[in-house]
């Protein structure tokens, strides 16, 4: 009888084995494309590859775009202008900055069109992108900045509200929130109805104190361009800020990282992705269960979390007596609900690659950094108890090949490499851009 129950256990020991032998060369050896394929389509709800495919940048009916602002190819290149060019900056706090920034100055394409340093310097800054510094003529008071991380506008088209809080936008998550649009706030333009890309530009224009001049209409293709851009619009309102804000959104609509290799992939290039790639794209949609946020084309959702990240503080940041609620409640900022409060919006995933400062805080140091805390699970701030933590904050029990895995598909198979291609060869003022003071004139060489 011992002997019998001695070889039931023998067998049970070598199937456990064998089992674990075949789960661990399947995620280590064996991921093809078709297992990554299947796994796909699984996870797209039977919508298939097409689920995760960004669309070309002018394939216009495939672009999510607001319904009062359709793109086109005029109003792009308007928006792109006006993106870049430093001469429509004419009001910051600090007038030493005036005529010197663009909102490109805190979205550049070697950043992955977000600021690429932790406190995003608009107005009051001087110095091109990584390089970018408070200007030494500007008080702190003066100078614009922001206590949340500048989020990319790469595939803002999938995000129907802006901002870590998701408080800009008519609609999606704030759709039936309008008592929360404060009369003579920012939040009262959410009552022009449109959504979250168009709402933001809107807001920013404004408070970065960027508006048009007669002399650039006159003077320059600006003219022409708002015109056919806005063909029947009343005339005194075609050179405003609300053409201005349709104009720049819909070029933000179009700026999107479909040449990364996962895009070339989902494509049908089986070779875009290495096997180390096809392996931690394999974790991202099953063990990892990143997709149940990161989803779609941008790899991002309308959804709120609270994953216990570090606030925007330090010794290096300037600080904002007047900041905003949701600089450090997230979402209950705006909703001012219990429940709401620490969560920020789900980003997108795509040009992560070198980044130095990643979550609302800017706290992380990499895309491997925030993927350990991830797998570890464990909150840093101490505000954000158990109680208010999402309840997809559990750990991965990810061993470090897969954490290694992982972070190589996120920065590598996730890196469009040719971002330049949305920027501008010049700007109608004839201005040095994106930035035109003097210490950004050297680095771009515009002297």
């Amino acid at each position: 009888m011992l002997k019998y129950f001695y070889i039931i256990f023998v067998v049970l020991l070598i199937s456990i084995y064998l089992i674990q032998c075949n789960t661990k060369n399947f995620y280590e050896t064996e991921i093809s494309n078709s297992d990554l394929r299947n796994l796909l389509i699984k996870r797209s709800s039977g919508k298939g590859l097409d689920f995760f495919i960004l669309p070309e940048s002018h394939e216009f009916s495939k672009i999510p775009q607001d319904t009062s602002n359709p793109l086109s190819d005029v109003k792009i290149q308007l928006g792109k202008f006006l993106f870049f060019d430093p001469a429509i900056s004419f009001n910051p706090k600090c007038t030493a900055a005036s005529r010197t920034f663009s909102c490109a100055s805190c979205h550049f394409s070697e950043a992955g069109f977000q600021a690429g340093i932790r406190q995003s310097i608009a107005g009051g800054g001087r110095g091109h992108g990584f390089m970018r510094t408070k200007h030494p003529l500007c008080d702190s008071s003066e100078v614009d900045v922001q206590l949340l991380r500048t989020p990319s506008i790469i595939n803002c088209a999938y995000q129907e509200a802006q901002l870590w809080s998701g408080k800009l936008g008519c609609c999606g998550p704030n759709t039936g929130s309008d008592s929360l649009w404060k009369k003579g706030s920012f939040l009262e333009l959410n009552g022009l109805k449109m959504q979250g890309v168009e709402t933001q530009a809107r807001v920013g224009l404004e408070a970065h104190g960027f508006r048009m001049s007669p002399e650039l209409i006159t003077n320059t293709i600006y003219g022409t361009l708002f015109d056919s851009a806005f063909k029947g619009s009343r005339p005194d309102l075609i050179y405003r800020r609300f053409t201005m804000a349709k104009a720049i959104a819909a070029y933000e609509r179009t700026v999107l990282s479909n040449q990364a290799p996962f895009q070339k992939w989902l494509r049908g290039d089986s070779t875009a992705l290495s096997a180390t790639q096809l392996f931690g794209a394999y974790l991202f949609f099953d063990k990892a269960k990143c997709d149940n946020c990161h989803t779609g084309p941008a790899l991002n959702s309308m959804s709120f979390h609270a994953l216990g990240f570090n606030d925007m503080t330090g010794i290096d940041i300037i600080d904002k007596n007047d900041a905003p609620k949701d600089v450090t409640l997230g979402r209950g900022g705006y909703t001012n609900l219990e429940e709401d409060k620490f969560k920020f919006k789900v980003p997108q995933l795509y040009n992560l690659k070198n980044i130095e400062f990643l979550g609302h805080g800017g706290n992380f140091c990499s895309v491997e950094e925030i993927v350990r805390y991830k797998n570890e699970a464990k909150s840093q701030n101490p505000n954000v108890t158990e109680k208010y933590l999402s309840q997809d904050f559990k750990p991965l029990h990810l061993n470090n090949k897969e954490i290694k895995a992982l972070v190589d598909f996120i920065e590598n198979a996730l890196y469009d490499p040719n971002l330049k291609r949305y920027e501008p060869k010049s700007v109608p003022s004839g201005f040095c851009f994106p930035n035109a003071d003097i210490v950004s004139k050297k680095q771009l060489h515009c002297e």
